[in-house]
């Protein structure tokens, strides 16, 4: 995507990215996710109660960290996403007609 930040759709300059620094965030997630598997290997064999906890709570906090780090740019003032460069009032390109309606033609 480009660095202009001029909503496709409406044409405001207020489209929002996702901050630079939420890759960091993603990290912060699976190292959270790692320590807390090994501290529930200190457990022993209560290790069997803590782990769909820790699944729950890692997949929850990962998941969430990669929404927030890796979304689709949006417009606060028409909340639409802004998916790909091109405005929304680009034409589509011009389709071909198959090979027997052309010798046909």
């Amino acid at each position: 995507m480009s660095n202009n930040r001029m909503c496709p759709h409406c044409h405001h300059t207020s489209l929002r990215r996702p901050p630079a620094w939420g890759i960091a965030v993603v990290a912060l997630a699976w190292v959270f996710v790692a320590t807390m598997l090994f501290a529930s290997a200190l457990i022993g064999p209560f290790i069997m109660f803590a782990v769909p906890v820790i699944f729950a709570f890692g997949a929850g906090a990962i998941g969430s960290a990669h929404d927030f780090a890796f979304a689709a740019p949006h417009c606060p003032a028409c909340g639409k996403l802004a998916l790909a460069d091109a405005p929304a009032t680009a034409q589509p390109p011009a389709r071909e007609l198959a090979p027997a309606l052309a010798r046909a033609a």
